[in-house]
């Protein structure tokens, strides 16, 4: 009775608790988590959309993100208006691509071409606690939120339930299924169909609030509540039924590409469920929280998942990681296949792997409890175990042999065992290489020509030389000889952790921090991160059957096609297709290791094995993921400090040619194998390549019109790429433009030319200042010397003709030709001085003109009368020395060449002018005629009086005596121009 008792209530209660979940990883899929520390202003991400441009966006408790894969962008109530709350309680895009969001209490807001836009009170919105946010296939939006359903229509909202038949409700989500129904999820669990309203009674019964609602491919609904999940099936009662597995509030429901059904709950994880079977994800060891908010599966096929604590994401990888019991953060490790197909895998411990495990394994005898670095089992099936410190063992059933320095090993820290052709067995240690061969060592150390003595990596080529990597240089062995080559020479200096032989005979050497070098046909050639190698240093090279190269680094592993290698050795502007497994691939906090052979091994079955901290990591190739070329945008332009729209084309103002340009690409996934490079045409002849920089920095660039571009790949396909482009126009400066260098290139030329001109105006000025200069000095001396000569001529003419007859006339006429002399000698001196001197002092022109005329009367014994009228005044020097020039000119041409019987001489002063009149009634002569027999006093009369800026007037004839009449203006004359090295 007691024992039927006991196992009905074990029935009972196995019946009555929930089924068990049970709870694993996932295999195949790497994960990594963002946090605050990483961008998110707050960790509880409560809704996940991915816009057209594959922007994942991400709703948070503190603001709305924009994500590209690198960087989070943050918008908030501090940096965007329309977002009057920072909590995001949902996303959707539209078909026309726009982003809607609800908000906590802050309404509902749109996202298009960089606007956003908020709907409240005004718009009809009578709650702000926007929940849900759905686009039917009608293009009808409904929005749920905590006080009821609402239609957009026209721009303005319409409130639907509470009216028409809707019952009054709180809305958590929206739905539509395959027949175009909506289902309305919250308070209660309606379904609208056209007019008609169904309130749908769930197992849980009234508790049972709805959180979520999701029709899978297959046709079933699915309503997450806060008391599990339920479901309905197409062809089933029509009734909602409880589904055991699942336990907790069912916040949030997807179905990912592959149907697998994602159930993310409050407090107990994610449950997963495929093929009818549930897996259970839960935190720590999965999940950075049990509570799950929201999920969703972008368009490379990563799943994201927005937890209390954070965003992790979920990524297919080939990659995968076996974690060794008792070995956590090793300082070295190796693995090695044996010829059974399991791996040995030395750590801290020593485990074998098989079947899918690695366990511990310990050699019995005296071996047992030391330190293993590396196994070897030799063509003839012995075993070989180098160890840290304890020598080398030889393995054969239970047997074992050590070896150690004591037996001539040169040094007891064992790094590398290999074996050559010729079945001698080479131990690279810590101080030297030891070769063993028919039971005795031979040692190669620094004395006996080794590079280095921390040996690294050993490898023998097809022509049995031997070739030792050192943390200082490679050495190469032949015949028992080092030898100097030029691999040699050129990685003396290298730390050599990794040489390969390759089945055309290449040899490849792997270093730390110089890159790849290949040795073939006498030609070294260098390969670094320029060329496109994913990392500088290379712990280990394994090459596959299908010619891949598998290369281990302090970032990850990364593989590359050997023939894509050597084409970049004939055409060094080719970049290999290298594939980079490292963040997106689960190995964020995974350090390679290397170092101590072998570090690395390719199995049986194709798969690659690489040592690192956080236990043996293994590859399994052609299960990766392809997918579109990444998307290259331009993020932010600042031009002089001045942040600049990103689309468009831009008009610069003028500045300081100071421009930084900020890009990226959007790839959720990969972004450590993202490339750039990018170029500024036409300031940028060549492109510039940029790797994982993404910034753009000139100074000092010159206006004009420039079109950036920036081009975006993944290392392993360089030939995959897209591309983003901005035009702008950099204003000059107004000194700098077109029309202003015109401007004052004319206005030099301008300047040149008047000048010139100017110049010319000068010489003229002083040519015809020497003229005028030469005129007035052949006048003074007409008018003084030549005529004073003249007359002194007359008279000793007159002199002569007298003869012995009148000694008393002659004697006279002698003494009236020396007094001639002298007045003509003052005369001459007066001109000089004039010359050289500035005018004298105003004298009275009437008295020198009177005693002029009266002295040449006496000489010529011809009446000549003077007469003066109107007011008499003080005249200038320079008028009154030319007026009297003239007078005496005048007088002397017509008592020497008229014969008058009287001459009239008259001054007339007027109020601004002074005239002077010369008449005679001598035989007169033709005024038209030119001057004769060099005779040119008429000339320069005419050229006094119009250099005093007067009138000069002569009227004659043969028979009617003689008219002269002169008009000055009683100013100064003019100054005449100084002439260099003349006369002032």
């Amino acid at each position: 009775m007691t024992v039927r008792l006991a196992c009905a209530l074990l029935l009972y209660v196995s019946l009555a608790l929930p089924a068990t979940v049970p709870q694993r990883g996932l295999q195949g899929y790497s994960r990594r988590i963002w946090q605050t520390q990483d961008g998110l202003p707050e960790e509880a991400v409560q809704a996940l959309a991915q816009t057209p441009d594959g922007y994942l966006w991400i709703g948070t408790s503190g603001g709305l993100v924009r994500f590209d894969g690198a960087e989070m962008v943050v918008f908030n109530r501090e940096n965007t208006p329309a977002l009057r709350e920072n909590s995001v309680f949902c996303l959707l895009v539209s078909k026309s691509g726009d982003l809607w969001i609800g908000t906590e209490g802050g309404g509902l807001v749109r996202y298009r071409g960089g606007a956003f836009r908020r709907f409240s009170g005004e718009e009809g919105l009578s709650n702000g606690f926007v929940r849900s946010v759905l686009e039917d296939r009608g293009g009808q939006f409904w929005v749920g939120t905590d006080d009821g359903l609402f239609r957009l229509e026209g721009g303005r909202l319409a409130r639907v339930d509470g009216r028409a038949g809707v019952p009054a409700l709180a809305v958590h989500d929206l739905r539509e299924d395959s027949r175009g129904r909506l289902w309305v999820g919250g308070s209660s669990l309606l379904m609208l169909d056209g007019g008609r309203a169904v309130d749908y009674r769930l197992e849980g019964g009234s508790s049972a609030r709805v959180k979520s609602i999701l029709q899978t491919r297959d046709g079933v609904l699915w309503v997450g509540t806060v008391a599990g999940l339920e479901r309905l099936n197409p062809n089933g009662t029509g009734r909602f039924n409880q589904v055991p597995e699942v336990s907790g509030t069912v916040r949030v429901l997807r179905e990912a590409r592959d149907g697998a059904l994602w159930i993310g709950t409050i407090g107990e994880g994610i449950f997963l469920r495929r093929a009818g079977s549930f897996t259970r994800l839960r935190a720590p060891g999965y999940l950075p929280s049990d509570t799950v908010l929201s999920l969703l599966e972008d368009h490379e096929g990563n799943l994201w998942v927005g937890t209390q604590t954070g965003l992790m994401r979920l990524s297919t990888t080939p990659v995968s990681t076996f974690p060794l019991p008792g070995a956590a953060g090793s300082d070295f490790s190796t693995i090695y296949q044996d010829v059974d197909k399991s791996l040995w895998i030395a750590s801290t411990r020593l485990y074998r792997y098989a079947g899918q495990t690695a366990r511990p394994y310990r050699f019995a005898g005296p071996l047992n409890g030391i330190r293993i670095r590396n196994l070897f089992r030799d063509r003839a099936g012995v075993l070989w175990a180098g160890t840290d410190g304890h020598g080398l063992w030889c393995i054969e059933g239970a047997r074992s042999v050590q070896y150690t320095k004591r037996d001539g090993l040169i040094n007891d820290f064992i790094r590398a065992i290999y074996q050559g052709r010729d079945g001698s067995l080479w131990i690279g240690t810590d101080e030297g290489v030891s070769r063993w061969r028919q039971g005795r060592f031979v040692n190669y150390g620094v004395p006996q020509g080794l590079c280095y003595f921390s040996i690294r990596s050993l490898a023998e080529d097809r022509n049995g030389d031997l070739w030792i990597g050192t943390d200082h240089g490679v050495s190469r062995l032949h015949d028992g000889a080092f030898v100097r080559d030029a691999v040699v020479d050129r990685l003396r200096a290298e730390r050599v952790w990794a040489i390969h032989e390759d089945p055309s005979g290449g040899l490849w050497f792997g270093t730390l921090g110089a890159g790849l070098f290949r040795w073939k046909a006498g030609q070294l050639t260098a390969y670094t991160t320029e060329q496109g190698l994913a990392n500088n240093s290379i712990y280990h090279i394994l090459e596959d059957p299908t010619g891949t190269f598998w290369m281990s680094g302090p970032n990850g592993i990364s593989s590359v096609m050997r023939l894509d290698l050597e084409r970049v050795a004939e055409s060094p502007s080719d970049r290999p297709a290298v594939t980079l497994y490292g963040i997106s691939d689960g190995l964020e906090t995974t350090q390679m290791h290397g170092g101590t052979q072998p570090a690395g091994c390719l199995s049986a079955s194709g798969e690659v094995w690489f040592p690192s901290n956080k236990g043996p990591v293994r590859i399994t190739p052609g299960t990766g993921t392809s997918s579109n070329p990444p998307a290259a945008v331009i993020e932010r332009i600042v031009a002089d400090g001045r942040t600049l729209p990103t689309t468009g084309k831009l008009e610069l103002p003028p500045g300081n040619g100071k421009l930084e340009i900020q890009y990226s690409a959007i790839r959720l996934r990969s972004q450590e194998r993202m490339r750039f490079r990018y170029k500024l045409e036409p300031f940028d002849s060549e492109w510039t390549e940029a790797f994982g920089r993404r910034l753009a920095f000139y100074t000092n660039l010159p206006p004009g019109h420039y079109r950036f571009r920036v081009a975006a790949y993944e290392m392993n396909a360089p030939a995959s790429v897209s591309e983003a482009a901005v035009e702008m126009d950099w204003k000059p400066h107004f000194y700098a433009t077109a029309w202003f260098l015109t401007l004052c290139v004319a206005a030099a030329a301008g300047g040149v030319l008047g000048i010139h001109r100017f110049r010319l105006r000068q010489i003229h000025a002083r040519f015809e200042g020497i003229l005028e200069e030469r005129n007035r000095v052949a006048r003074e001396l007409h008018d003084t010397i030549i005529q004073g000569c003249g007359g002194v001529s007359a008279l000793l003419e007159a002199s002569a003709t007298l003869g012995d007859a009148d000694p008393a006339m002659k004697h006279e006429l002698l003494e009236c030709a020396r007094t001639q002399i002298r007045g003509t000698i003052d005369e001459a001196r007066r001109v000089v001085w004039d010359l050289r001197q500035s005018p004298a002092a105003e004298g009275e022109l009437c008295t020198t003109v009177s005693k002029l005329a009266e002295q040449l009367s006496q000489e010529s014994h011809i009446p000549i009368a003077f007469d003066a009228t109107g007011k008499q005044r003080a005249v200038d020097h320079a008028i009154e020395h030319d007026l009297v020039m003239v007078a005496r000119e005048a007088l002397s041409n017509a008592v020497r060449h008229a014969a008058p019987s009287s001459v009239q001489l008259r001054l007339c002063f007027g109020t601004r002018e002074l005239k002077m009149q010369v008449d005679d009634d001598g035989r007169g002569f033709d005024a038209a005629s030119s001057p004769a027999n060099g005779h040119y006093g008429i000339i320069g009369m005419r050229e006094r009086i119009e250099h005093l800026g007067g009138k000069f007037a002569l009227r004659s004839g043969p028979g009617e005596g003689t008219h002269l009449e002169v008009e000055v203006p009683l100013t100064s004359r003019p100054s005449m121009p100084a002439v260099n090295g003349g006369i002032a």
